[in-house]
């Protein structure tokens, strides 16, 4: 008997790279837009990308958006989107991520951890 529920896709962006993170947006959003079930993480130096959600004039900002009203991202690495002692200004994004209601996951030691989606039965795609 085959099982007829959708795959389950998470998304773990952790690049800091524009290109890789517009496919990874607009891949999460298509497979969800056909019917998967889809959550995206945002961590490492991704989380960056919180700092565009309100930018007009951001691509990645407008597909982050996106994936946000369709309620496909999970949330942002907690110790990440601190700076993770990066010394890099820009990766501080914990107020904009409670502005806009993302959470902040930090199940692993402070870092989101991947463990609940694997046992819900979520395939892991990190990019």
């Amino acid at each position: 008997m085959s099982d007829s529920r959708p795959r389950k896709f998470l998304f773990l962006l952790f690049s800091d790279d524009s290109c890789r993170q517009n496919h990874a947006l607009m891949y999460a959003l298509d497979l969800h837009n056909k019917g998967f079930e889809v959550r995206l993480i945002l961590e490492g130096p991704a989380t960056k990308l919180l700092a565009d959600f309100a930018r007009p004039d951001s691509r990645a900002g407008e597909l982050l958006r996106q994936a946000h009203r369709a309620g496909i991202v999970a949330g942002a690495c907690a110790r990440a989107s601190g700076g993770c002692a990066s010394g890099d200004p820009t990766r501080k994004v914990t107020d904009v991520a409670h502005t806009h209601g993302i959470a902040l996951l930090a199940d692993l030691d402070g870092h989101a951890g991947i463990e609940p989606f694997v046992r819900e039965g979520y395939e892991v795609i990190a990019l």
